[in-house]
């Protein structure tokens, strides 16, 4: 039944964007410049996940190097990327195609930068807010004619521990805010990729409008459900998706997601992931202990309150609340259930 796998893959990037004219265009007008060959402004775009943010910026550059042909880019996932070593590495490959030895330094890895960089290019800092050294957004400033585009779900988070250098760069530049899709907007989507991966008359709009409405205006969500309906369907030897199958795949798609996520986790996000996993419940400064103890190399309370717990509630692999003035954290009902390794 699934004709093109690829279609529901994270990293598809779609043509036409459904549902995000106008941040495409406020994304497009910050990078305008370098048609012209001048920098362009860097680019901030907020919101929360599932929509559309990492697409609208690959996009925004797919349709500048449309204009401009082979204007070099970089993207970085910060989640995975997290050091300043670590990024600039990545933007010396991706941006200037440069062999770069295992063990160059930060000042070896910026010379190789600015020697094989001459003129407008731009990096795409995805999770931008997970960065631990956030002075590599100055050392990316010092770069001649190079811009960013940092994507993060929220601007207090990604502001919370800058120092005043890297401040002043971060505290101008656009900011492009999203926030969820519309059930119609989702179900739209979702009939694209239907389209291009599932093929004609395999779904319907109910169903489509079904699974968009349990999306809750996440369409990283609803195509993982759309996917995991049609590998159902396909398993009873269906030819079509029935609405049954699509509240089924609710529980397992989440599932997936969950797993991907987990999967993501830098080291000191696991760390309390496991914590937490094997202990249950703990208050703040417990579960700091019982990370201090775990990890190697161990972040601030503050860094880990602000930057690594902040990310494990917004993906819903943690949960907290108050009690008697002390804030206790434990995993979701989910993930207590099916951690990952279980699923």
């Amino acid at each position: 039944m699934i004709s093109d796998g690829a279609v529901f893959e994270d990293d598809h990037l779609p043509d036409p964007i459904v549902g995000r004219n106008r941040h495409m265009n406020e994304v497009t007008d910050a990078l305008a410049p370098i048609e012209q060959g001048f920098r362009a402004e860097n680019c901030f775009l907020f919101g929360p996940s599932g929509v559309g943010k990492t697409t609208v910026a690959r996009a925004a550059v797919r349709e500048l190097r449309r204009e401009v042909l082979d204007v070099p880019y970089a993207y970085v996932n910060c989640w995975e990327d997290y050091t300043r070593n670590a990024v600039l590495d990545k933007v010396a490959t991706d941006l200037v195609g440069s062999a770069v030895p295992r063990s160059a330094s930060n000042n070896e890895l910026m010379k190789r930068i600015k020697r094989g960089h001459n003129g407008p290019g731009v990096v795409i800092l995805d999770e931008v807010d997970q960065l631990r050294e956030t002075s590599v957004l100055y050392d990316l400033h010092e770069i001649r004619g190079l811009s960013w585009i940092g994507i993060a779900n929220d601007e207090i988070d990604l502001l919370a521990d800058l120092d005043d250098r890297v401040r002043s760069r971060v505290s101008v530049g656009f900011r492009v805010r999203f926030d969820r899709y519309g059930d119609d907007t989702i179900a739209e989507i979702l009939d694209h990729r239907a389209r291009d991966g599932l093929g004609a008359g395999v779904v319907n709009r109910r169903v489509l409008e079904t699974i968009a409405r349990l999306s809750e205006g996440d369409a990283r969500m609803a195509l993982t459900v759309l996917r995991t309906a049609a590998s159902r369907a396909s398993t009873e030897g269906l030819s079509t998706i029935p609405e049954r199958l699509v509240e089924d795949a609710v529980p397992e798609a989440k599932r997936e997601m969950a797993r991907k996520t987990y999967s993501k986790l830098n080291d000191h996000q696991r760390v309390v992931y496991e914590v937490l996993r094997d202990e249950g419940e703990l208050i703040q400064r417990e579960l700091y202990k019982r990370y201090s103890e775990r990890h190697g190399d161990p972040v601030s309370l503050r860094y880990l309150r602000d930057t690594h717990l902040s990310k494990l509630e917004h993906y819903n692999l943690v949960t907290t609340e108050s009690r008697s003035g002390k804030k206790i954290y434990r995993l979701s009902a989910e993930h207590h259930e099916h951690h990952p390794e279980q699923v």
